[in-house]
């Protein structure tokens, strides 16, 4: 019996040992099983990711690959994947600093003192920035073709408006870059729009009783119509009606320079640095204007517009009468391409100003120094902002004519800032080029 009892008991184990193997198996098998499928499932959205990227590309006419440069103030245009950033690159980006794309016929000088600066460096991706206000939505994306520079994704039919600091003065200047996003010729409204207000502000995203506008045409195959329209309803109602069919269709699509001039009753609005709009008596000025609103209609839901290195100033540039009166003279109004020494084409205007003060003391010396902002290295900097000073050198010398020998420069990097690296626009103020009289 005892036997008997302990071959059932035996038999028993047995069974058990082989049921918990059964069960550990197939448990192994399933997490095996899960661990392939994760990876299958990551393969095929890295496919998709670069299929994606691979037919944005296409479509916004790229080669395919990322540029090395970048945009923007310190930063501009470009192509969209979409996709995030994947954590911030320090590397600084080798240029030509010999080779600079100027507005050569360009009479735009940008405001001297910053207002607002925003390239949305502060925000992630993915969200809607924080100094901005809408009613509707928005995201911060980047473009497969530039991916340090952010953009915001605007959307049909909503308005976006930045907080501004105060009030607009009398005289100031507005620069933006925009593009179009996925806008074709078989698939976009021959309605589609873009509309850039300075409006009076009494009201968050309201247009109110006085407003002047500047609008474009998206639409990429036979709409080439700009417009500019001002008006005053507690006044004198419509004060200023303009059209013009300068064709900026393709710029629209690579990416454009926007910059609007106001001085006390005289707009003024480029592209790219060509004068699209100059009306003598556009503007009321017995109030200042309160905000800046963006608009677009006419979109589908795959397409956008998109902005970003939106900068707002006041004062005009006086490098003569500061660099020989006070013996030196520091301007915000040079920009470069993001972590680059490449200049911004509108940095034609102020350089020349420079150029012509210098070239008017014929009998001294400068000192060119570079300055940036605080993000990256303090070794990434230093080699960036001495880069930058002999990019200004080179400018100065090859495009206007000033005697080599006259210029030294220098690099500071991030060491001597005139405002705390905290916002957007404190590093805006320390990405500065300073001259000083030797």
């Amino acid at each position: 019996m005892k036997n008997k009892n302990f071959i059932t008991a035996l038999i028993v184990s047995v069974l058990v040992a082989f049921l918990g193997v059964q069960t550990a198996e197939a448990q192994i098998w399933k997490k095996l099983g899960k661990k392939s499928e994760d990876v299958i499932t990551r393969k095929l959205e890295k496919k998709v990711e670069k299929d994606t990227g691979k037919a944005m590309d296409t479509l916004l006419g790229n080669d395919g690959g990322s540029s090395s440069s970048g945009t923007s103030n310190d930063g501009t245009s470009n192509g969209n994947s979409g996709e995030p950033n994947g954590g911030s690159n320090t590397e600084v980006a080798q240029t030509e600093t010999a080779t600079v794309t100027m507005y050569k016929k360009s009479d735009w000088v940008p405001g001297e003192d910053i207002i607002l600066f925003d390239d949305f460096a502060d925000d992630p991706v993915g969200d809607f920035p924080q100094l901005w206000n809408t009613k509707g939505s928005g995201e911060l994306v980047t473009l497969s073709d530039n991916p340090k520079q952010k953009w915001l994704k605007m959307y049909n039919y909503t308005k976006y408006e930045p907080d501004l600091p105060k009030n607009l003065p009398k005289d100031f200047t507005v620069e933006f870059d925009v593009r179009a996003f996925n806008l074709k010729n078989n698939n976009t409204s021959q309605t589609a729009g873009f509309y850039v207000y300075l409006a009076d502000g009494v009201k968050p995203l309201k247009l109110g009783q006085r407003y002047v506008y500047s609008y474009f045409s998206p639409y990429p195959n036979w709409v080439k119509a700009q417009n500019l329209k001002s008006i005053d309803h507690q006044g004198e109602g419509e004060m200023a009606v303009g059209r013009t069919e300068r064709d900026i269709r393709q710029a629209f699509q690579k990416g454009m320079h926007v910059a609007i001039s106001v001085k006390e009753k005289r707009y003024r609005m480029y592209v790219n640095g060509e004068k699209i709009f100059d009306a003598p008596r556009a503007i009321n000025d017995s109030k200042n204007f309160g905000s800046i609103i963006f608009d677009s209609y006419g979109l589908k839901d795959d397409q956008a517009i998109l902005l970003t290195n939106l900068r707002v100033a006041e004062g005009l540039p006086e490098p003569r009468t500061k660099l020989f009166k006070t013996g030196s003279y520091s301007t915000t109004a040079i920009t470069f391409d993001v972590d680059s020494d490449k200049l911004k084409p509108e940095a034609y205007g102020i350089l020349k100003e420079i150029a012509e003060a210098i070239n008017s003391e014929q009998g001294k010396n400068i000192l060119i120094t570079g300055h940036t902002d605080s993000d990256g290295s303090d070794e990434h900097n230093m080699d960036l902002s001495n880069r930058r000073a002999a990019s200004v050198k080179n400018a100065l010398v090859n495009e206007f004519g000033v005697s080599e020998a006259r210029l030294t420069t220098q690099g500071k990097g991030e060491s001597d800032p005139v405002a705390s690296n905290d916002t957007a626009l404190n590093k805006a103020k320390n990405r500065r080029t300073e001259f000083k009289l030797l």
